[in-house]
């Protein structure tokens, strides 16, 4: 049996609230950081998912979201937030991976191998200039998830995919039109993303 339990931390930029749901024994930590104007509950039950697959999730309200400080809404702010959240999964010794949605997904630009972010994935995404601007693009392994249809001209997916250095998978599946929370009721992506996490993240649990 998986459980929530409250996540706090404190920042540069004040105290994140969120939820940590452990696997037993867990191989790697993914991070899951909302898009702006939303909350940690965009992820609906993922963090259960990941911790039944072997991970432990962590979800937290970026700032001026929530139920976390708002020192700094910017997305700016929330972009240093998720930073600050990476290196602290970091601290626990073990892989640290990334979902991300909409604007904040913005943050697997800048955040890739360097900050110890092998692998990604981003959500309906949607480019942020003032996030792309806080940092060098990073290499990375992406997997992008997406609902605007199999043909990406003139989409917010396609600005999204220009930038991006490293290997990228592109899922196009309609019920992200629904946004974030469709993942769950699309039992095929969800093993997508689950065996995506397996392979580059933690491939001891691959099989």
């Amino acid at each position: 049996m998986v459980v929530r339990v409250p996540f706090v931390l404190s920042s540069p930029i004040g105290e994140l609230h969120g939820i940590e749901v452990a696997a037993a024994a867990p191989v790697a930590t993914v991070v899951l950081a909302h898009d702006l104007g939303r909350d940690l509950d965009e992820f609906a039950d993922l963090p259960e998912h990941l911790a039944r697959a072997g991970f432990t999730a962590i979800a937290v309200d970026l700032p001026g979201h929530g139920l976390s400080a708002d020192d700094d809404t910017t997305s700016e702010g929330c972009a240093a937030a998720v930073r600050h959240l990476v290196d602290h999964a970091l601290g626990r010794g073990i892989p640290v991976g990334l979902v991300a949605s909409g604007q904040t997904a913005t943050v697997g630009v800048v955040l890739g191998h360097d900050h110890g972010l092998v692998a990604q994935v981003l959500v309906c995404p949607v480019l942020n200039d003032a996030i792309v601007a806080t940092g060098e693009r990073e290499y990375a392994t992406r997997m992008v998830v997406h609902g605007e249809g199999p043909s990406l001209v003139g989409t917010a997916t396609q600005r999204f995919l220009s930038p991006l250095i490293g290997e990228k998978l592109l899922v196009f599946n309609s019920a992200m039109q629904e946004g974030t929370q469709a993942l769950l009721g699309a039992s095929a992506l969800m093993a997508h993303v689950m065996l995506f996490f397996r392979r580059y993240l933690a491939p001891e649990l691959k099989e």
